[in-house]
């Protein structure tokens, strides 16, 4: 049964808000695609079938540009977001895996391995290094619980999970620290072309 890779993007033109000190909207808007696209060459690098959730029409036309389906997002934050994928995968017969588009670092060898674990009935997460969840499946119902310590509150709902801690999820975006961490490391090089 295939994988499917939902990665929520709220939107291009408001993401990367909390850099707004550092980076003008034009510039963050180009991080948050180009690292979007990233997510996505990452996820088809590793046989996945990237979907992308969103009410954003600028967010769609990308994806659709890219041969990518979108799922219109109803509401209900990244959470909700999550659901509508989950709907859509099961709607589609196949499996799934939440991805965040975040992912400065993020390559296909990352992904290795989780498409196999998924595809057998494992529970996988990949959390953040600061406790966040950038990578979740579950062969059962969950609620998510996006946000501080989330990787703790899916953890707890999933028991027997397979942790997949690895450079490209372990770092996600969220803050200037988070910009220059992943400027510094080799995989990170394409940001000081953009920043």
């Amino acid at each position: 049964m295939p994988v499917a890779a939902i990665i929520p993007i709220r939107s291009f033109a408001r993401g990367k808000e909390r850099l707004a000190s550092a980076l003008d909207p034009g510039t963050r808007h180009m991080l948050a695609t180009s690292m979007a696209a990233r997510t996505v060459m990452a996820a088809e690098a590793a046989q996945l079938i990237p979907a992308i959730v969103t009410a954003d029409s600028g967010v769609s036309s990308w994806a659709t540009s890219l041969g990518v389906p979108v799922i219109e997002e109803s509401g209900g934050g990244l959470n909700g977001a999550a659901t509508d994928g989950v709907h859509w995968a099961a709607a589609n017969s196949m499996r799934w895996v939440v991805l965040h588009a975040d992912l400065p670092l993020v390559t296909g060898s990352d992904l290795d391995g989780i498409g196999a674990a998924i595809e057998g009935g494992t529970a996988i997460l990949a959390p953040s290094a600061d406790g966040g969840t950038t990578a979740l499946s579950s062969p059962h119902p969950i609620e998510f619980r996006y946000g501080a310590v989330s990787a703790h509150l899916h953890l707890a709902q999933m028991g027997n999970a397979e942790i997949f801690a690895r450079t490209g999820l372990l770092h996600d975006l969220d803050s200037l620290s988070d910009l220059q961490s992943a400027m510094e490391h080799p995989e990170g090089q394409w940001l000081r072309s953009l920043i």
